[in-house]
């Protein structure tokens, strides 16, 4: 018996065929824009908890090498303060997603934490990255003044708009200046993870782990700014979880079990 073609099947036909062409022309007009409209993030955090092996990951994937130095700037010759860093491009990949992505390596000591601002208003961040680690639950006084005080200053500043100004372009700039999304994330999970977290991580409940525990007053003023706050958890030094979230990180609509809205 040979099927005869009716005009319908010719017309479901040419309408795959044009369906197909559509989702292809959809997902390259994706890539594209990614690529031509890179992502601008903003990544910071205490000293010694990982930006740097971050930075050094996101520009080539791998396992890495401790980092035993500390992320240093010069200062300015004229206007004080210190040297701003310039911004570098990277390609993430992460399960068939791609995106491009404009971020700097800045240190954490607190000397430097007005030029956590100064790049946040002079590139005009859309999302800030604040990477802390369970010294905020394990360290001495310093280091944990360095990561809860550090991310309340980055808050402060935020909702405030109180910090010394570089030049008067930043000081206009950075009035109506606001991040779209700000992440939080607990870094080094290769050295603290057990049973608790997996639960959590397998049940989306991260942001109920202890170590965001010192950090809920400053994300709680966050919300009430209107500025979404989301959580999530890595390990740099061997890649977990690493591309996962920077590439969350850049999508506008993540996921709302990640919000912190406690």
């Amino acid at each position: 018996m040979v099927l005869q073609q009716t005009p319908w099947m010719g017309g479901l036909m040419v309408a795959t065929f044009a369906g197909s062409a559509l989702m292809g022309a959809v997902v390259y007009g994706k890539e594209l824009y990614n690529y031509l409209k890179p992502r601008r993030l903003g990544i910071y955090g205490p000293t010694m908890v990982g930006k740097t092996t971050l930075d050094n990951f996101m520009r080539t994937p791998g396992e890495m090498d401790d980092i035993d130095d500390r992320t240093m700037h010069p200062k300015r010759l004229i206007g004080g303060g210190y040297v701003l860093p310039t911004a570098s491009r990277k390609r993430l990949r992460w399960q068939g997603e791609k995106r491009v992505v404009h971020s700097a390596d800045i240190g954490g000591q607190q000397r430097f934490w007005n030029l956590w601002i100064d790049d946040m208003v002079d590139r005009q961040v859309e999302i800030v990255i604040f990477m802390t680690d369970t010294r905020v639950l394990t360290g001495n006084g310093a280091q944990i003044i360095d990561a809860v005080g550090g991310f309340e200053y980055l808050v402060d500043s935020l909702i405030e708009k109180r910090w010394k100004y570089r030049s008067l372009k930043t000081r206009i700039r950075g009035k109506r200046y606001t991040p779209k999304q700000i992440w939080l994330v607990a870094n080094k999970a290769d050295e603290w993870w057990d049973e608790n977290a997996n639960i959590l991580w397998q049940s989306n409940r991260l942001r109920e782990h202890k170590v965001f525990d010192a950090h809920r007053p400053a994300m709680r003023r966050l919300q009430k700014a209107g500025i979404p706050c989301r959580v999530s958890m890595m390990a740099t030094k061997i890649g977990w979880n690493v591309e996962k979230t920077m590439i969350e990180s850049g999508q506008m609509n993540a996921t709302d079990s990640y919000y912190f809205n406690n």
